[in-house]
């Protein structure tokens, strides 16, 4: 009932925000918060129930093989538990900077929320595909919310690419069907290897291809930087922590239970995606002079950083994927959020525009210091132990090249990272137009401080070896068919 209760809460928050906004707002702003924290209990509900064991919801009576099944197990647990506190961060700035007023906003929001849960959560590929399709229309609309020419254009190209990967997805979900005679996922994982490899290579082509759109890995990115940069800063927080991931999520999961054993090849193919996106996503950050670009391509690289994590398909490398995804939400999201702030109070997003913020903002430039040296990976924050993993892992599979681009990236980085903290210290005029700065540097301070807690609890804690006993679970294909099958 919990896996259930975390698709259907926020589906129906979203329905009964218009009826709350006819009996006036104040009813309207009693209620939201409410929403917005049943909404991360039931999804931090939903992940705990199968951290450690499998938890599973059937529809209708029917067996996993014919009906629809939700699903949790540890590594979607992961994600649901970074979906649930990126979101909630992402409402919360929202609530702070707009309040009630714009009702659709929030409309649009919670149906994102459900739609994401649920392909997190789901067990078969066709509704996986379904909730993509919620999920698409509800980013366009929210990329769109500002009605900016840039945002509508931006969220156009996100709805039309993205309509693109779902295309892609439902291609490969219905080779999969006519090949198998069943769309859930653990029975696919036993029959797909009997197919013929054609098949099975057109099937691994449409799904790596399709959620690599998703996710805006290179050269599939050219949606994205304009969709992050064009959107509200809260928006643009949620895209980049969160939203991405669930595509993440999608492709380590398929590729684990489709390809690990017929098709190994597969993880070769998005290990090199994720060094041309981690390469190609740094070179085009450092050419960019407004501050929100460099950031939508800085994600195409930290995204670059995950799938090569993935693509060694090993427990290690998983669970070091897993880790950076975690830690670019807290670092992407803070950075996001301080950057438009800042960018507000200037009126321009011309980092060389922007000089003179230290001496009128010290604590919120010190957070965004504290999240870019994180983002770079400097040692000792969360991102440098991310990387470290990383590289571990690519250094233990034999992938020097990976582990090279990684180092050479973390470089780049680096570089045009202190050009944005370069002009934020040099002297200047500051802002232009002042903004009640209290939401913005809190949320910049406790994500700043849980960058610096992930970053030292290794040495303490053996939260490394935590997250790659999750990967070796989602390795381990056999338990997760016979926990859905032979319930």
């Amino acid at each position: 009932m919990t896996l259930v209760l975390a698709v259907v809460f926020p589906l129906s928050c979203a329905f009964l925000i218009p009826l709350l906004h006819l009996y006036g707002g104040a009813l309207l702003r009693k209620f939201l918060p409410v929403m917005g924290l049943g909404t991360l209990a039931l999804t931090l509900a939903a992940a705990l129930s199968g951290f450690n064991d499998y938890a599973l919801s059937f529809f209708g009576g029917w067996p996993a093989r014919l009906g629809v099944v939700f699903v949790v197990d540890s590594l979607s647990s992961i994600f649901l538990i970074l979906v649930a506190f990126g979101s909630g961060i992402s409402l919360l700035y929202s609530y702070d900077r707009m309040g009630t007023g714009p009702w659709r906003f929030y409309v649009i929001f919670f149906l994102l929320q459900a739609s994401m849960n649920g392909v997190l959560l789901t067990g078969d590929l066709f509704n996986m595909f379904v909730f993509y399709e919620i999920f698409s229309l509800t980013a366009y609309l929210l990329v769109s919310y500002s009605l900016t020419w840039q945002a509508v254009e931006a969220g156009l190209k996100y709805l039309v690419m993205g309509t693109v990967g779902a295309f892609f997805i439902l291609l490969g979900a219905a080779y999969a069907f006519i090949a198998n005679k069943t769309l859930n996922m653990a029975a696919l994982a036993v029959s797909l290897p009997q197919i013929p490899k054609a098949t099975l290579v057109v099937i691994a082509a449409c799904m790596v291809v399709g959620l690599s759109l998703k996710a805006g890995a290179f050269p599939f990115h050219f949606w994205l930087p304009d969709a992050h940069s064009s959107a509200l800063t809260a928006v643009s927080a949620l895209l980049s922590g969160v939203v991405i991931k669930v595509s993440v999520y999608a492709l380590i999961r398929i590729s684990l239970l489709f390809f690990g054993d017929p098709l190994p090849t597969v993880f070769d193919v998005i290990t090199a995606l994720g060094v041309i996106s981690l390469l190609g996503g740094h070179l085009m950050a450092f050419k960019q002079q407004d501050i929100k670009r460099l950031l939508a391509y800085s994600t195409v690289a930290q995204i670059g950083y995950i799938m090569i994590g993935a693509g060694m398909g090993t427990a290690m490398g998983i669970g070091a994927a897993l880790f950076h995804s975690v830690n670019h939400m807290l670092m992407k999201s803070g950075l996001f959020m301080t950057a438009g702030h800042l960018a507000e109070e200037m009126k321009t997003r011309n980092i060389s525009h922007m000089r003179g913020l230290f001496a009128h903002r010290k604590g919120l430039v010190l957070a965004f210091t504290v999240l870019a040296a994180a983002i770079v990976g400097v040692p000792p924050l969360n991102g440098f132990m991310s990387k470290w993993y990383l590289v571990m892992a690519s250094v233990e599979k034999g992938n020097l090249l990976a582990a090279l681009s990684l180092v050479f990236g973390t470089v780049i980085s680096a570089s045009y990272y202190l050009r944005v903290l370069h002009a934020f210290y040099a002297p200047g005029d500051g802002p232009k137009k002042y903004k009640d700065p209290r939401c913005p540097l809190a949320v910049a301070v406790v994500l700043s401080g849980c960058c610096v807690v992930l970053g030292l609890l290794p040495f303490f804690y053996p939260i490394g070896d935590i997250f790659a006993e999750v990967g070796a679970k989602a390795l381990d294909v056999k338990n997760y068919v016979a926990a859905v099958l032979l319930q």
